[in-house]
């Protein structure tokens, strides 16, 4: 799609030099003078009162509108279809409508980022009572066109207008708008420009990184979601599998469960401490089948499993596979507790986040009537059809280097929603492009969060002040060489920058000082496990090496699939 406005001076009808400080009311009246915008209606279920422009909410100003320039078949619309880019954005009151006082406002920018297939507005408040200004979008579609807005069910094609939209016009139009009022409203610009997001936020941020890295100083990306077809083709592999082995899908979440708790005490104490995580999934080899019901040491009924559902449960942890034994994609490992039912808050037989629909283009596709065979075939269906479009699997950053900029990338290492194999296999592609780790982290760096589920959670120590490191990074030149994780039953650690990990040095081990960033999480092993078949050619034998590793020096039994 052709991008428009390449200027925030081309943004807005009135030139900036003309403009000075007002009103969050007048910045109302001002916003309704501009080209291609209306007012926000929320989606449904919420009533369907059309939102004043600006309003002050708080000690904010607020304005919510609707962005739409484009429409129509000629724009990947449907017929007689508008765009409708639905942006909020958030001032810290200034000075005039703060009574005179001064303004809380830090004088930066921060963008937030979505989850899941958005169609409403995250929260703003976080950012906004730190200083920033804020921004977020419902990516160009409301809630409940969910999952299938990007389908044209009355000519089976995909939409990809509202496609566009989803995966990077929305997000560039948000910061070019919160960056333009915000000239507005203050009477000068902003000083900074940042991004901050998880999931489909950290996608959203990778997006923005490739495409418009020369606006931005700096990007805080947690748990992208950035190759979205494989994600979701994989999310479904668990149900796939164990429907296959078990005939009528009787593992259940508190089996599954059940016997991830057991592959993390048995695997415990392979990084030297007993702590109740895994510093590495992929080293541990727990065999589901000790769980088996009569099995020493086995769960008690209902959460032991039959031989069937831990035959389902190893080749899960092993992850989707193509006919010919090949990795497709990375599973979620032992100690992540990944969905098994099928039965996400959106998709339903579509699929995790409808991608079998979208692939399709059939808004009544049901997948779930496939055989496990056929899995490799929709798999590159879907790359072939929809990844083009929807995937960031580019790591050229250039833009973002040669501003001057920062990514500070992080991933839960017991992230259940997305697995974290992918976030280290982006990086990997990154080092290579950009010839090593120690070229690449000056201005990019990635950090793996032991026990860590989606987006914060879960046993490990939680990592701390984020956003903060990162625009201390960038404003002051200190790049993290670790960031402090913490919980009240483990204490304080480093978080350290991949391929990096924690080593407990001896002493209390809930002291940070007790700790050092070193070793390597990249291994032959690993390496070798971690080896997918070629991006659109799932179903062949091709590896996606990228100068990674020669297949040929692999150990025999490293990508061999558990049968």
């Amino acid at each position: 799609m052709t991008k428009r406005f390449l200027s925030l001076a081309a943004l807005l009808a009135v030139p900036i030099s003309a403009l000075a400080q007002m009103s969050c009311t007048a910045l109302g009246s001002y916003l309704a003078t501009q080209p291609n915008i209306s007012q926000y209606v929320p989606p449904l279920p919420q009533p369907q009162v059309p939102a004043p422009l600006t309003r002050i909410n708080g000690t904010r100003c607020e304005a919510q509108f609707i962005y739409s320039a484009r429409g129509g078949a000629a724009d990947g619309y449907a017929v007689g279809q508008a765009q409708r880019i639905g942006i909020l954005v958030g001032f810290p009151l200034n000075s005039q409508d703060n009574g005179g006082l001064p303004t809380a406002w830090n004088g930066k920018v921060r963008n937030v980022g979505g989850g899941g297939l958005q169609g409403g507005f995250s929260s703003i408040t976080t950012a906004t009572n730190a200083g920033y200004v804020a921004s977020n979008t419902d990516t160009g579609h409301p809630t409940q066109d969910n999952p299938n807005f990007p389908v044209i069910q009355d000519t089976h094609e995909l939409n990809y207008g509202r496609l566009d939209d989803f995966l990077r016009e929305s997000i560039h139009q948000q910061y070019r708008w919160a960056l333009a009022l915000t000239e507005v409203y203050y009477g000068r610009p902003a000083t900074r420009n940042y991004w901050d997001g998880c999931s489909t936020g950290g996608r959203e941020g990778l997006s923005l990184a490739l495409n418009f890295g020369q606006d931005f100083d700096g990007f805080l990306t947690g748990a992208p979601a950035n190759f979205h077809t494989r994600l979701q083709v994989a999310t479904v592999w668990p149900f796939w599998v164990q429907k296959e082995l078990t005939g009528t899908a009787t593992l259940t979440q508190p089996k599954m469960n059940a016997a991830n708790a057991s592959a993390v005490v048995a695997c415990d104490e392979q990084d030297g401490l007993k702590d109740g995580i895994l510093s590495d999934s992929r080293t541990c080899h727990f065999d589901a089948a000790n769980n088996v019901c009569g099995r020493p040491g086995a769960p008690a009924a209902p959460n032991c499993l039959t031989e069937q559902e831990a035959q389902a449960v190893n080749r899960i942890w092993d992850g989707p596979r193509n006919d010919r034994g090949q990795r497709i994609w990375f599973p979620f490992g032992r100690g992540a507790n990944a969905g098994v039912t099928n039965s996400p808050p959106f998709g339903g037989p579509c699929g995790s986040l409808g991608i079998f629909c979208w692939s399709h283009r059939d808004t009544g596709f049901d997948f779930t009537s496939l055989p496990l065979s056929q899995f490799d075939d929709e798999t590159e269906l879907a790359t072939n059809v929809v990844a083009p479009y929807s995937d960031i699997m580019s790591v050229d950053l250039d833009k973002v280097k040669k501003r001057g900029g920062k990514i500070l990338m992080w991933h839960g290492g017991a992230d259940q929603l997305i697995p974290w194999r992918q976030s280290v296999h982006y990086y990997d592609k990154a080092a290579f492009r950009y010839k090593g780790y120690e070229n690449l982290s000056s201005w990019f760096r990635f950090f793996l969060a032991p026990g860590v589920t989606h987006c914060g959670g879960g046993a490990g120590p939680q990592p701390q002040a984020l956003f903060d490191v990162m625009v201390n990074w960038v404003e002051s030149g200190n790049a993290p060489d670790s960031i402090v994780s913490t919980n009240a039953t483990l204490g304080s650690r480093p978080m350290c920058p991949y391929p990096q990990t924690a080593i407990f040095d001896g002493g209390d081990s809930k002291v940070a000082s007790s700790w050092h960033c070193g070793g390597s999480l990249k291994t032959k092993e690993t390496v070798c496990m971690d080896l997918v078949t070629k991006f659109q050619k799932e179903r062949s034998n091709a590896l996606d090496t990228d100068g990674l590793a020669n297949p040929a020096t692999c150990n025999a039994d490293s990508n061999v699939p558990v049968r």
